[in-house]
């Protein structure tokens, strides 16, 4: 099973420590970490993600959420991407807008990579971070493709659905609230 776990941490300043004592302890379990927050010529946001994929077994990633969700001031999501998961399975609420991330396991040879590739630039301007994993998936050679989007939650919705109808794509979401 392929889990993504995602952090949003309300004030870096102070639940930072805490949070990353907590990853430092399950380290072993994480294979890839992501972490970004807004920063521009005037804003260094005190709000921050973290995005966690995770390896090992699922009963010590319960046990890392369990002590991540104890911290005041984090929010704790999660994606998981079970070949017989509803593809319907979401975390958050997507109505109420905030910071989307979505998750697409592209399987290998049962993809039209083109039309992924297509759109993916088609909506560009919603795609504000984009990072590529390759993965296994129940042992066949796959591709993970983690996007934090942007902008107006219709498009945003449009972008999920068109990601949907290109071919053999499992596609999850998790919505962090404002």
């Amino acid at each position: 099973m392929i889990k993504i776990i995602g952090i949003k941490v309300v004030d870096r300043i102070k639940e930072t420590g805490f949070t990353q004592n907590v990853l430092t302890k399950y380290s072993g379990m994480i294979t890839t970490r992501l972490g970004f927050h807004e920063l521009n010529d005037g804003v260094c946001s005190r709000e921050g993600y973290i995005l966690l994929h995770m390896k090992g077994d699922p009963a010590d990633w319960e046990e890392m959420e369990s002590e991540l969700s104890s911290i005041g001031g984090i929010e704790v999501l999660e994606m998981d991407f079970r070949d017989k998961a509803p593809d319907a399975v979401q975390s958050g609420n997507a109505a109420q807008g905030g910071t989307r991330i979505i998750g697409v396991l592209v399987k290998k040879g049962d993809t039209d990579i083109a039309m992924l590739q297509k759109t993916l630039t088609m909506y560009g301007c919603s795609i504000r971070t984009r990072l590529g994993v390759n993965e296994s998936h129940f042992g066949e050679s796959a591709g993970l493709i983690l996007l934090e989007l942007f902008g107006d939650v219709s498009e945003m919705d449009r972008l999920e659905a068109d990601l949907r109808g290109c071919g053999n794509c499992i596609v999850r979401r998790m919505t962090f609230g404002r």
